[in-house]
């Protein structure tokens, strides 16, 4: 009976996690889509003559809170993405973003490079888009069983079982 409650209790963890990260997924795509637009209407206000002083002190200190480095924009883009994104379109979303490829030579280059490192590590998953090669997050999930990290260092029910002290014999 003992086995059933740890059954239970697997499972009603495991779900909570689940919830955790969608929710974890629904802010990362808020807050990628907040930045997106704070740089739109940054634009807009200078166009216009519009004195922002306190108001670019205030994104400036927002973005140095987030301290997000290209790699984490572009993994934040392709989890945000409802469809597989091409290196092109990762790039267009960058711009959108603001700044973070203004100091590159070369950036689909850079972009590609990224992607495929995201690749590697089960980041995020390669696929095809139109002839062309495209990218698209890997569930959360299958992300942290794929790299064995969840409950890895939990034993099977049994031994715990077995190791407490309280047992009924």
């Amino acid at each position: 009976m003992g086995n059933e409650n740890y059954r239970r209790a697997y499972r009603t963890a495991a779900d909570e996690l689940e919830a955790l990260l969608a929710q974890q997924d629904q802010i990362e795509e808020r807050i990628l889509s907040l930045r997106k637009t704070l740089n739109v209407l940054s634009t807009l206000c200078q166009q216009d003559g519009l004195d922002t002083g306190d108001l670019d002190k205030k994104f400036a200190s927002l973005e140095k809170a987030i301290e997000s480095s290209l790699t984490d924009d572009i993994f934040q883009i392709i989890s945000a993405a409802r469809v597989p994104l091409t290196t092109a379109e990762v790039r267009d979303e960058l711009n959108k973003l603001g700044g973070s490829l203004a100091e590159q030579s070369n950036p689909l280059a850079t972009i590609s490079s990224i992607l495929n490192r995201l690749h590697e590590s089960g980041r995020v998953h390669e696929t095809v888009k139109n002839g062309k090669k495209a990218w698209e997050r890997m569930s959360r999930m299958a992300e942290a069983f794929r790299k064995g990290r969840m409950l890895k260092d939990i034993p099977p029910p049994d031994e715990i079982e077995d190791a407490m002290p309280f047992k009924k014999r």
